[in-house]
C-alpha cells in the first residue's frame, strides 16, 4: 500500500496548492519585495532615507511576532478561509494607504496595516491551511507550495521593472492592492473549505498526530525556537547586506550580483529535490542538510578571496540551506507537535525568530561598518555552527522519546 504521506495529492488538493501558490507570489511581491525596485523613487518622493524605508518591512516581522500566535489560534478554530481572505483585504488596504499618501505618516500607517494582514495571508497561514486540508500529505503539499512560492522574487522583480517603464510607483502599488483584493481574496474564498478540514475523505486526509508527548514537547519547542533565532539572524542579515559583504571580501559588484542571484536558483532547486524525495526520508534529514550546509557555505566564502568559482560554490550551499529551512521549520513543527493547534504553535515558535529577523540587518550593519566584512561573516559562521549543533540536539532529544 502507498504510505499516507506519499499518497497522490488529489485534484482538489492540487488546485488548493496552485491557488495558494498564486496568492503567495502576489502577497510576497506586494509586501517583502515591494521596496526592492520601487524604494528609491518612493524615498525620493516621500523624503525618507533607506533606513526609514526598510523599517517598514521590519514592522511586518515585529507584528508577526506579536500577533502571529493569535492569528494562528483564530485559524485553528475558524479555519483558513476567513483568515486568509481577511488578510488579503487588509494588505490591499495598507497598500492603498501608501499609494495615496504623501508623507511619512501615511507610509508607516500603510505598513502598520500591511503588518496586520501579513501573518493572515502569507506563508505561516498558508502552511496551516495545508495542514488542515492535506492531512498526512501536508509535508508533501507544503513542499509543492514553497516550490511555487520560491518563484516570487523571480516573477516580482522583472514584472515590477516592466511596470516601471509605464507607470509611476503609486500606480504600481495600487495595482498590487487590486491584485490582493481582486485575485487573492476570491482565490482564498474559493479554494479553502469553510471548516478548514480536508475535503477528501480518504485515510491520508487524517490529521498528523503529535510525535512527542506533552513533557518532551516543551524541550523540543525551546530547542527549535532557539535554532530558528540563529537562522533568522543569519538569513536576514545576509538578505539585506549581501552586496556589501561580497564587495568587502574582494568580489566586484558584477560578480556579487551573479552570486546573489544564484542563491535564489539553488534555493528553488533544493526545494524541488526535497519534494521528490520527501516520502523516503524523515524531515529531520531536511533539517540536517539545511543546518549543515549553512556553516559550510560561510566557511567557503571566508576563504574565497574574490574567487568566482568559490563564490558560486558558496551560492550552491547557502541557497540549498535557505530553501530547505522553510520546509524544515514547517515539517519539524508538524511531526513533533501534530496538526492539532498547528497554526498557533507554528507562530509561537517563530516569535523570537521574527524579532531577530527584524533587528538582525541593523545589528549586522553596525558590525559591518565598525569591523568589516570578514568579522561580520565570521559571526554569521559562528551563529550557523550553533544552529547546526541545536539541530543535532533536537534530533537526539526526539529520538530518545521515540520520534525518528
Amino acid at each position: 500500500m502507498t504510505p499516507a504521506h506519499s499518497a497522490p495529492l488529489g485534484s482538489r488538493l492540487r488546485l488548493t496548492i496552485l491557488g495558494l501558490g498564486i496568492t503567495q507570489i502576489i502577497g510576497w511581491a506586494s509586501t517583502y519585495y515591494l521596496l526592492s525596485l520601487l524604494g528609491t523613487n518612493m524615498g525620493r518622493d516621500l523624503g525618507l532615507s533607506n533606513a526609514a524605508l526598510l523599517s517598514g518591512v521590519s514592522m511586518t516581522m515585529v507584528a508577526t511576532a506579536l500577533i502571529g500566535p493569535r492569528v494562528g489560534r483564530w485559524q485553528d478554530r475558524a479555519g483558513s478561509r476567513p483568515v486568509m481572505a481577511t488578510g488579503s483585504a487588509i494588505i490591499a488596504a495598507g497598500l492603498a494607504i501608501i499609494a495615496l499618501g504623501s508623507s511619512w505618516h501615511s507610509y508607516f500607517l500603510g505598513w502598520l496595516v500591511i503588518s496586520i494582514g501579513s501573518p493572515m495571508a502569507l506563508y505561516s497561514a498558508s502552511f496551516t491551511a495545508l495542514t488542515q486540508a492535506a492531512g498526512q500529505r501536508a509535508r508533501r503539499a507544503i513542499s509543492f507550495l514553497t516550490l511555487v512560492g520560491g518563484l516570487a522574487s523571480s516573477i516580482a522583480w522583472p514584472a515590477t521593472a516592466w511596470l516601471m517603464t509605464m507607470m509611476e510607483w503609486r500606480e504600481i502599488i495600487l495595482l498590487f492592492a487590486a491584485l490582493n483584493l481582486l485575485v487573492c481574496l476570491p482565490l482564498h474564498l474559493a479554494i479553502l473549505s469553510r471548516s478548514g478540514s480536508g475535503r477528501e475523505s480518504d485515510p491520508a486526509s487524517r490529521p498528523v498526530e503529535a510525535g512527542l508527548t506533552a513533557q518532551p514537547q516543551r524541550r523540543a519547542f525551546l530547542i527549535l525556537a532557539v535554532m530558528l533565532v540563529m537562522t533568522g539572524l543569519v538569513f536576514n542579515s545576509w538578505a539585506l547586506l549581501v552586496f556589501r559583504l561580497l564587495e568587502g571580501i574582494a568580489f566586484p559588484m558584477e560578480t556579487a550580483i551573479i552570486i546573489g542571484s544564484l542563491v535564489g536558483v539553488w534555493q528553488v532547486f533544493g526545494r524541488f529535490v526535497e519534494m521528490l524525495f520527501a516520502a523516503r526520508f524523515s524531515v529531520f534529514w531536511t533539517g540536517y542538510i539545511s543546518m549543515a550546509f549553512l556553516p559550510l557555505s560561510f566557511t567557503i566564502l571566508l576563504g574565497a578571496g574574490g574567487n568566482v568559482m568559490l563564490g558560486i560554490l558558496f551560492a550552491f550551499f547557502f541557497g540549498i540551506s535557505n530553501g530547505l529551512m522553510t520546509l524544515a521549520r514547517s515539517g519539524l513543527t508538524l511531526v513533533i507537535f501534530g496538526a492539532d493547534g498547528y497554526g498557533e504553535r507554528y507562530n509561537r515558535i517563530q516569535v523570537a525568530q521574527n524579532i531577530a529577523a527584524a533587528s538582525s540587518p541593523i545589528l549586522a550593519g553596525m558590525v559591518l561598518d565598525r569591523f568589516g566584512a570578514v568579522v561580520t561573516l565570521s559571526i554569521l559562521l559562528a551563529l550557523s555552527t550553533a544552529g547546526f549543533a541545536l539541530m543535532l540536539a533536537l534530533r537526539d532529544h526526539c529520538a530518545r522519546h521515540g520520534l525518528r
